[in-house]
């Protein structure tokens, strides 16, 4: 004699299938830890390849240049830069048009834009 309890499911039919519930994940964001696709970590110290020293484009005489066209340009901003006028009803030419401000400011300029060139193509 079976003491078989009394299904409340439909039989599967042809082309019907049983469904299963699903198990409710966990609400606090923790996984769990009994799954069968769980990853083993590796205790074996990996082989590192031997490294490769990169040459550079520049080398050191490069960027001394172009520190160098750096401080040229940035002096000549400075040469360039003051000549506010004593008195503000007085214009005196001499604080504008200066030798320091139209001609070694410029040529300062021009100098450290050459030397930036040269630091780039030189090899």
């Amino acid at each position: 004699m079976s003491t078989r309890k009394p299904s409340n499911r439909k039989p599967a039919g042809p082309g019907r299938q049983e469904k299963e519930t699903p198990t409710p994940r966990p609400t606090s964001g923790a996984r769990p830890t009994t799954s069968s696709t769980e990853r083993v970590r590796s205790t074996a110290t990996p082989t590192r390849a031997p490294r490769v020293k990169k040459e550079l484009i520049f080398n050191r005489n490069n960027y001394i240049i172009l520190g160098a066209a750096g401080l040229a340009m940035t002096l000549g901003i400075i040469l360039m830069s003051g000549g506010a006028m004593p008195d503000p009803n007085t214009w005196d030419e001499n604080i504008i048009y200066g030798s320091r401000r139209m001609v070694i400011a410029p040529i300062m300029m021009l100098g450290g834009v050459v030397l930036g060139i040269v630091a780039i193509f030189r090899k």
